[in-house]
């Protein structure tokens, strides 16, 4: 069952990319751009943490699934 975290994150563009960054500036997920596999969909840049576009372009869902510790 998904925990809700309570994290803020906002989704940043740096002139070329468009990235989800949490409140302390990790960026956890990337844009992909047009043309390529990974257009329309966001790219995890740190383990455990996915990205999911909402139906209709009405926003994102994030999600974290701490990866396991060995």
């Amino acid at each position: 069952m998904a925990k809700k975290l309570g994290v803020r994150f906002t989704v940043q563009a740096d002139g070329r990319d468009f990235f989800v960054e949490l409140e302390n500036g990790l960026r956890i997920a990337k844009r992909g751009r047009p043309g390529t596999p990974h257009a329309k969909t966001w790219i995890p840049l740190e383990p455990g943490w996915r990205v999911l576009d909402l139906p209709d372009s009405a926003g994102i869902t994030v999600e974290y699934d701490p990866p396991d510790a060995h």
